[in-house]
């Protein structure tokens, strides 16, 4: 100061001070990019786990929904036998209409370990696709939401079962026993003793009636719990999925038989694709792969392909029934 010298002091000390700023500063976002790449390389690892979990819960609702219908169709045939007093039926189809169809009950299991792992780390904002969120939360309430309808559905079942001492042990297999297979080998004679016992059961008749109620029930909600997988799925581009919003321009019109003339619509509203019948009724299909769709509240199923020409067909098949083709038509 005595030299006059405190302008050039204090020049150096403000330099001092910007140099130590900026060398903070540059800290900071250097910090802050290696929290950035940290940040996109666990959301990519999470990601590619929720996506691998759904795909294999896809399968899992694919199987089940699959055998979840044979089994509502087995005991509908159950049900027009045992009405009918139908004896023609051989006592081992019998036998397999209740042990795969009557006492069959098949539940959809999803994985979700990944999805609750972030749930419960609270790291989901890791997750920057704000749609993807929103349709793993709105999958995960549905699906943990439970089956009321599955209760019911267990109830009538343990009440066949109970009931049914008079006929099931000669209707039962050997190899359905396995280990605790019976010494006595059922005559075709005590089988058919047997069906008689179970076609005059009313209390049978009754709870399998229930049964297939609840269980029809419960198919519906695995095809629209499928629903919203599918559209979890959809976020990640899966291969064997393409949106139904994408697909639509593809499939939608009108479509004819050109045995009976009967012309069906595939039309597409609310990002879903639906199927009307010339004969009433408009219904909602589900995805199965891009070209195989199922009626979610009734066993149809739709496929649809091309011909040499180009021309759009579909496939209608009810699972009991042989497949009706329809051709794509100009509207």
């Amino acid at each position: 100061m005595e030299k006059n010298k405190t302008g050039k002091y204090l020049k150096y000390a403000i330099g001092e001070v910007i140099l130590v700023v900026i060398g903070i500063l540059i800290a900071l976002q250097i910090n802050n990019s290696n929290e950035i790449r940290k940040d996109k390389n666990e959301e990519a690892i999470i990601l590619s786990d929720i996506k691998d979990d759904f795909i294999a819960t896809r399968l899992n609702f694919l199987e089940t929904i699959k055998k979840q219908e044979k089994t509502l169709l087995r005991s509908r045939d159950l049900i027009d036998a045992i009405e009918a007093q139908d004896y023609s039926i051989h006592p081992d189809t019998i036998r397999e209409k209740i042990r795969m169809g009557a006492f069959s009950h098949n539940r959809v299991e999803a994985v979700m370990g990944s999805y609750d792992a972030i749930i419960g780390s609270g790291k989901t904002s890791i997750i920057k696709n704000k749609e993807l969120l929103t349709l793993l939360a709105n999958f995960s309430s549905q699906y943990k939401a439970g089956f009321e309808d599955e209760i019911k559905s267990n109830y009538p079942l343990n009440l066949m079962q109970t009931v049914s001492k008079d006929f099931y042990s000669a209707l039962s297999s050997n190899a359905e026993r396995g280990s605790l297979a019976l010494k006595k080998k059922y005559t075709l004679k005590e089988k058919e003793i047997a069906v008689k016992n179970l076609y005059e059961n009313e209390s049978f008749l009754a709870f399998l009636l229930q049964k297939t109620r609840w269980e029809s029930v419960r198919v519906t909600h695995q095809k629209r719990l499928l629903k919203s997988l599918n559209k979890v799925l959809y976020q990640f581009n899966f291969n064997e999925l393409t949106p139904e919003k994408e697909l639509y321009s593809r499939y939608i019109g009108n479509y004819s038989n050109s045995e009976n003339k009967v012309i069906n619509k595939i039309s597409y509203a609310n990002e879903s694709l639906y199927v009307n019948f010339a004969s009433g009724g408009t219904w909602e299909l589900v995805q199965f792969n891009n070209s195989l769709f199922y009626v979610i509240d009734f066993n149809l199923m739709l496929d649809f392909s091309s011909d040499d020409d180009s021309i759009t067909k579909i496939s209608l098949q009810l699972l009991d029934k042989n497949p009706v083709e329809f051709k794509k038509v100009e509207n």
